[in-house]
């Protein structure tokens, strides 16, 4: 009780101090513009946002369904940049909430997190890049892309550099991507994690538009005593990859793109050292978990006005990891053949890719073959009527044997999506059909038995635009069936909505209608009502008043027990945004 006054009262008090902020500061700036002649340019937001969630569930004692949200929670943003001449600017990234909530939250012991646990939260991001001409200082949460194979899918909360002096190139950045998550037993069990430090770096040569030719270095090394209790499932790892990659870029539209790449990976640290394998020293000592291996990449093409073409290879060893991009799936080998084709008078752009992918590539029993295609296909046969067709195909497949069997995934996607426009002298009407087809097949390795899941979707969508009024309504009807052994599962869905504008053009109203039935097998129908508000109110030309409201009613059918289970979930979130546009004139 205590802490909602507190975070009422908080929210209250920065909503005057915004409030009066604004008015302040649009004051002290008109005075500036007039008494001071510098280059200043400001851009940008910032706000604060207050998020309430209730939920009432029935019969009472039912825990069925669990909440999804925090009760109350208070976030921020700031995200200005201030430019003070041609060379210099100073862009800010500022988001983060109150109160913790994600894995690393309270679950897991961090009730009151110290200043380095709040600002290292993933839930959180701190940024700020100073710029001076060609060099860039790096300091909090950055997300830094070097290369395909090195580094370029995770956040890290560090400092760094990136100095471009003409032609020469050199990064660099050293931080913490993962804070250490003691395990908890629960409920709810917390699987915990060991806090990662990461390195980067890249140095080489760059001229926009014309070559790059760089080496990459990019490692990652847990602390196996940063969590007590250690994870259960989880084991302390260590990575290093070096890669060399050049861009080239010549004349008429043609290019050529390559990388090569090594990696040595530790898959656990407490294992011993191994003098038999090969260490990269200073960088990373071998242990007897330790895989060294390599991939490498390349890619050939012309881009053209109307056409391009391009030839892409990939290979990546069986060993092969990196921990700049975790999820990358290894020892695979892909061919990949890209188009784009604009034509009949810009009225058509297809998009297509075709390929195949070799998996197990170093295991000959497992080895297999997947086909990849994928298409998008637009059409604009008049101002009226377009058409727009994709497809895509993900196939895997291996020897079948027995016992176990071959390994079958296949994934079959096609959509169609005819869009009509009628124009009056009043309205102009939009009528959109959606429909969409999925399949896919996957066999059970140890019985041999192949299950099939498919999808038809289908979505109706009318948007009546009128030219003498300032209302905006749009109407929806989906329908989703989905059928997988032991499990039917049909839905519809009906939606209403309408906006429009009051109070002089300075208040922005939308509210929305949307009613489901869904079935389960043969059980009785379950229902689920949401009804939902957004009410943006512009107090100056610079600060909004944002506020959205959501009430979502869910009764069960009788596939659970009790029957007749239903819940309510209500949704509050409020907040003010203002937006810098500020320039003082010379």
């Amino acid at each position: 009780m205590m802490r909602k006054k507190i975070i009422t009262s908080s929210f209250f008090l920065c909503m005057f101090v915004a409030t009066s902020f604004a008015q302040e500061t649009d004051s002290l700036l008109n005075k500036a513009k007039d008494k001071v002649k510098e280059k200043l340019q400001i851009s940008g937001t910032m706000g604060i946002t207050y998020e309430g969630y209730g939920l009432s569930r029935s019969p009472s004692g039912w825990t069925g369904y669990q909440p999804r949200r925090p009760w109350n929670q208070v976030r921020f943003n700031f995200t200005p940049t201030f430019k003070f001449s041609k060379n210099f600017s100073l862009p800010f990234n500022f988001n983060f909430a109150a109160i913790p909530t994600n894995f690393a939250g309270p679950y897991a012991g961090i009730k009151k997190p110290s200043f380095g646990q709040f600002i290292t939260n993933p839930m959180n991001s701190f940024g700020l890049n100073p710029k001076y001409k060609w060099a860039e200082l790096q300091l909090g949460t950055q997300y830094l892309k070097y290369s395909e194979l090195s580094t370029g899918d995770i956040g890290v909360f560090g400092v760094g550099v990136d100095l471009r002096p003409k032609t020469f190139l050199f990064k660099f950045f050293t931080g913490v991507s993962q804070q250490g998550i003691n395990y908890v037993v629960g409920p709810p069990t917390v699987t915990g994690a060991y806090k990662r430090r990461n390195w980067m770096a890249q140095i080489g040569t760059e001229k926009e538009g014309k070559y790059l030719f760089a080496l990459n270095f990019a490692k990652g090394k847990d602390v196996p005593t940063s969590a007590a209790p250690p994870p259960l499932t989880i084991r302390p790892q260590e990575g290093i990859v070096i890669s060399l990659v050049s861009d080239l870029y010549l004349e008429k539209g043609f290019y050529f793109k390559a990388e090569g790449a090594q990696s040595t990976f530790t898959k656990d640290l407490a294992t011993p050292l191994s003098p038999n394998l090969k260490s990269l020293k200073p960088f990373i000592e071998a242990h007897t978990s330790t895989i060294t291996d390599f991939a490498a990449q390349a890619a050939i093409g012309k881009k053209g006005k109307n056409l391009d073409l391009g030839v892409m290879v990939k290979y990546l060893g069986a060993g092969f990891q990196t921990i700049g991009y975790p999820f990358l799936q290894s020892d695979r080998l892909d061919y990949l053949l890209n188009t784009r084709i604009n034509t009949w008078k810009n009225k058509m752009n297809i998009v297509a890719s075709l390929g195949q992918r070799v998996n197990n590539v170093n295991n000959t029993a497992l080895k297999a073959k997947q086909f990849i295609g994928n298409l998008n296909w637009f059409t604009q046969f008049s101002e009226s009527f377009s058409l727009n067709i994709n497809y895509n195909n993900f196939g895997f497949q291996t020897a079948s044997g027995l016992n176990p069997f071959g390994i079958k995934n296949v994934s079959n996607d096609l959509g169609i999506n005819p869009t009509f426009t009628f124009t009056g002298k009043k309205i102009i009407h939009l009528i959109s059909i959606s429909y969409n087809y999925s399949k896919y097949d996957e066999r059970d390795v140890m019985t041999g038995l192949t299950t099939s899941n498919n999808t038809h979707t289908g979505l109706l969508t009318y948007v009546p635009t009128y030219l003498e009024k300032e209302i905006s309504p749009d109407f929806s009807i989906l329908y989703f069936y989905n059928n997988v052994p032991g499990a039917k599962i049909t839905l519809a869905t009906f939606s209403a909505a309408l906006s429009m504008q009051a109070a002089k053009k300075k208040m922005r109203l939308r509210g929305q209608l949307q009613y489901t039935l869904g079935k389960l097998n043969s059980f009785s129908s379950n229902n689920n009502l949401i009804a939902s508000c957004n009410i943006d109110f512009k107090l100056t030309k610079k600060l909004t008043w944002v506020t959205f409201l959501t009430t979502n009613y869910f009764k069960y059918g009788n596939e659970i027990t009790p029957n007749g289970a239903n819940y309510v979930e209500t949704g509050c979130r409020t907040g003010f945004q203002y937006r810098f546009d500020t320039k003082k004139q010379k």
